[in-house]
């Protein structure tokens, strides 16, 4: 984890360079639209201890953890400008949330008569389209306050549920807020969360909480 964190301050370091360098040009972000990437908190609503391939429903151990963190990108493009005092903007997010490894019994080697316990990881995908309402008009236009009142989420359980499926879908809402550091660069925080419909046979419901950076386009 210290490593992927020093990648990662060595990548932000790089991009904030970059963009002290671009925000020279007069008028560069002016279509509205971010990529932006987030890491943060995540929590499940219920934990998945004691299914099949969680943990071998609890033979050796319990993988019943319900926080963790989430990572995740994601491209916002401008669809109506200055409809009332904002924007209506178009996300497409991509998200990974792990929520618990720990040592239990492996599934696959239980089927076999073995006993071997390893870690396994709880966690998620999720892909996210959604409509965002972003106010660009307070402070002189570099606090940029959001919310998403409905958006929709496909789901990517893994291990697998009781029922062998991973697949799901579920509604999106999250709201944030972002400041204007540089003409292109904004750092920001939200909170989201989805409800799952629970086809895999259990419900993923979940939330992240995280700090973000945009590049402004």
């Amino acid at each position: 984890m210290v490593k992927k964190m020093s990648y990662l301050s060595v990548l932000v370091f790089a991009i904030i360079l970059l963009t002290s360098v671009l925000s020279a040009e007069p008028g560069f972000a002016e279509t509205g639209g971010q990529v932006f990437f987030r890491y943060g908190t995540s929590s499940l609503k219920n934990d998945r201890g004691k299914q099949v391939f969680t943990d071998t429903l609890g033979t050796a151990g319990t993988n019943n953890d319900k926080s963790g963190w989430n990572v995740s990108a994601g491209l916002d493009t401008a669809l109506i400008r200055k409809l009332g005092p904002g924007d209506i903007i178009g996300e497409i997010m991509v998200d990974y949330s792990k929520y618990s490894q720990k040592q239990v019994r492996q599934t696959t080697s239980a089927l076999l008569g073995g006993t071997n316990n390893t870690e396994v990881t709880v966690s998620s995908l999720e892909v996210v389209v959604a409509p965002k309402y972003r106010l660009d008009g307070i402070a002189g236009g570099k606090l940029r306050p959001w919310i998403i009142p409905v958006g929709l989420a496909f789901l990517v359980n893994s291990p697998p549920s009781n029922d062998t499926t991973y697949l799901d879908i579920g509604y999106h809402m999250g709201a944030g807020v972002e400041y204007m550091v540089l003409d292109i660069l904004s750092v920001g925080v939200d909170y989201r969360y989805t409800i799952a419909s629970g086809e895999p046979n259990f419900k993923g419901n979940h939330s992240t909480a995280s700090v973000y950076m945009g590049i402004n386009f």
